[in-house]
């Protein structure tokens, strides 16, 4: 399978990691801030689950090409932090997409950042 053509990955985002020391998210570090460049960001209004099994609806998606998309060998996780356009976004959800053999894109559901 062909990778995501760069003249659809339009977008520039921020990614960072967040690590909180206690419950209440109180004592929030930012760690791991880096700019993910030829990415999709796409209005969304999925309904996924969480592990908790509550209803999550989304507010985007996040198209990340494993081959054009850079930097690459990013490695998304729940909670992780999306700047785009100014706004704060959640991971919430991700899907790992292969072709026969390779991983060929992440979709990452994104809601917004409270």
């Amino acid at each position: 399978m062909k990778p995501i053509p760069k003249r659809l990955l339009i977008h520039t985002v921020m990614y960072q990691k967040e690590t909180a020391s206690d419950f209440w998210r109180e004592n929030v570090k930012v760690t791991d801030v880096q700019e993910l460049k030829h990415v999709r960001m796409e209005a969304s209004s999925k309904i996924v689950r969480d592990k908790n099994n509550a209803e999550i609806q989304l507010a985007a998606t996040l198209f990340y090409d494993c081959r054009n998309s850079k930097p690459k060998g990013i490695v998304f996780a729940i909670d992780d932090i999306i700047i785009f356009n100014g706004q704060k976004h959640c991971v919430k959800a991700m899907e790992s997409l292969y072709d026969d053999k390779r991983l060929h894109h992440y979709e990452v559901g994104l809601v917004k950042y409270a």
